[in-house]
């Protein structure tokens, strides 16, 4: 679980430094201020304690969960959860967008720190542990990053 916190503080704020406004798009439909918004309302959601309507059938959440500590990838074409429209937005400029996305990111981690047994509903991936959140956030963020050409 270090190691995901590590990427998380470390790697994934080096390489969204690195990311420009003017980044070519290789998937996808979102801008990349979109991509960031997105990005910081996955971290809200991930300590909400929201109610979450779980969309995977039963019989399918270890298969979705065991993904989650697999190596492979997350591939383009993916839906964004209904959730996520639930989560009050932000309007920000590029770069207070970057600072806002790993300010929500900070503020995740502070949190799973002080409550590691703390548990929250994913639609696609069910109830989810701290772990498998860090595990979907890297996941999720390496995606984005690849959508706009940062490996």
């Amino acid at each position: 679980m270090k190691n995901l916190q590590r990427y998380l503080l470390l790697d994934f704020p080096s390489k969204i430094k690195h990311l420009k406004i003017d980044a070519e798009r290789q998937f996808g439909q979102m801008n990349v201020v979109e991509m960031l918004e997105h990005l910081r309302k996955a971290f809200v959601l991930s300590h909400s304690g929201k109610t979450v309507e779980i969309t995977t059938p039963p019989e399918q959440i270890k298969r979705a969960q065991a993904f989650l500590a697999s190596k492979k990838p997350i591939l383009p074409g993916a839906q964004v959860p209904a959730v996520y429209s639930e989560i009050e937005g932000l309007e920000e400029e590029f770069e207070e967008m970057k600072f806002q996305l790993i300010k929500e990111m900070v503020s995740m981690l502070a949190f799973f720190e002080n409550n590691p047994d703390f548990e929250q509903g994913h639609p696609t991936f069910g109830m989810m542990s701290v772990k498998q959140w860090l595990q979907l956030h890297k996941k999720h963020t390496e995606h984005h990053l690849r959508q706009f050409g940062i490996d």
